[in-house]
């Protein structure tokens, strides 16, 4: 049983309206159907979102810190989501896609830039900061304003991934599962 029932339809017309667009014809995420239930949750919530296309970086690498920040974090629901709707856009392989969950930055999967991503979520995650040499290599690859949206989707998807974990979200049907690490 649900924690907060979400949204059933027929949705509210401002919704509905906004899910069409955002959702592309599918049904809205349990995420985005729970959250509406609350206008203030709702309304901060889709504001916050960091996945318009003025973004500084590329789909790739912000994808990379989603898809990070959510695998340390235990956030399945989310994880999968973004890897089932944009992984084969941005050209993810299966090793790339383990490698998040279950992979480290110095993966040969990961290109330098990649890897320098997978090191900044890991180094956020656990230790909330980052220290001069952390720093120091992610602005070897990435720009002032790269390098805070970087920080602020690690931000963001640590928060989404807490929202998910507290409403123990059931996973979308079309959505990847996290991959069980080898030797299970």
């Amino acid at each position: 049983m649900p924690r907060i029932t979400p949204f059933a339809k027929p949705y509210p017309p401002e919704f509905d309206a906004r899910m069409k667009v955002l959702m592309r014809g599918a049904e809205p995420l349990v995420l985005f159907t729970t959250l509406a239930t609350n206008d203030r949750a709702w309304t901060k919530f889709s504001g916050g979102s960091l996945l318009d296309k003025a973004s500084p970086l590329s789909m790739r690498h912000r994808e990379i810190v989603i898809d990070r920040t959510c695998a340390k974090c235990g956030n399945e629901y989310e994880w999968g989501v973004h890897i089932a709707g944009f992984a084969p856009h941005i050209g993810m392989n299966d090793a790339q896609i383990y490698a998040t969950v279950h992979g480290e930055a110095t993966d040969p999967v990961w290109s330098p830039e990649e890897a320098t991503l997978i090191a900044t979520v890991d180094a956020l995650i656990d230790h909330k900061k980052l220290t001069d040499a952390e720093w120091t290599s992610l602005k070897t690859h990435f720009d002032e304003p790269q390098a805070l949206e970087i920080i602020q989707l690690v931000g963001f998807y640590h928060g989404v991934s807490l929202i998910c974990g507290a409403l123990d979200l059931p996973l979308e049907t079309n959505a990847a599962r996290f991959p069980a690490a080898k030797g299970d």
